[in-house]
């Protein structure tokens, strides 16, 4: 097995990060809710997480420039979700919060991570012009 290039192993390591956020995320989930909200933030919040990581390993077999795009922007909308659930849980004080330090800053690099992704792969689009994956 060959040795995977600088770029390709850069992409593996922020697939195994985000992975990483959303098994936090799950692992910081209680098992019982005891009230209403926090069994709404967190219902919402284990959703948007697995989404961030699910949409972002498929955007790496992506067809083409426009199905990169578009799973990366799902990716970075369901970021962007899961670290506003994370800011309900602090402000609220609900259940579990203190089991996901750390996670809201987390949320917050990786919708970085993929706003920077998307702007590039739009810029080299309209430099280069798009091209077929596959």
């Amino acid at each position: 097995m060959k040795t995977p290039s600088e770029k390709r192993q850069r992409t593996l390591n922020l697939q195994a990060r985000a992975i990483r956020f959303s098994a936090a995320v799950n692992s910081a989930c209680p098992e019982l809710f005891h009230n209403a909200p926090s069994a709404t933030v967190w219902k919402q919040l284990v959703r948007a997480a697995d989404s961030t990581s699910n949409n972002l390993v498929e955007a790496d077999d992506a067809s083409s420039d426009a199905d990169f795009l578009h799973k990366m922007s799902t990716a970075l909308r369901e970021a962007k979700e899961s670290r506003t659930c994370l800011r309900k849980l602090r402000l609220s004080t609900l259940q579990n919060v203190e089991k996901t330090m750390g996670l809201e800053q987390e949320a917050d690099e990786l919708a970085a991570i993929f706003a920077t992704i998307i702007i590039n792969r739009k810029r080299n689009i309209a430099t280069a012009g798009p091209t077929r994956r596959r």
